[in-house]
């Protein structure tokens, strides 16, 4: 999905999975875990729905992952 280079810059720019991404770090459950400040199956609502909605648009998406020992395995939960 290629489209036209824009010249425009700052707020006035689009963001295209061209020029952007998504990036999910150390959603697996020993982090998950550790998370105080909002319900853990909130979090894990939200995080859904952000991987799915770049999934629509087609968004590059990255997964980190501390080392599996310590964090346990990123589900891809298809």
């Amino acid at each position: 999905m290629k489209t036209s280079p824009s010249n425009k810059i700052g707020l006035d720019a689009m963001l295209t999975p061209d020029n952007c991404a998504v990036m999910l770090i150390d959603h697996q459950p020993f982090q998950v875990g550790a998370v105080r400040n909002i319900d853990a199956a909130l979090m894990i609502n939200n995080v859904v729905a952000l991987a799915k909605s770049a999934k629509i648009f087609n968004l590059p998406t990255l997964l980190t992952s501390v080392v599996q020992d310590r964090g346990g395995y990123i589900s891809s939960g298809s």
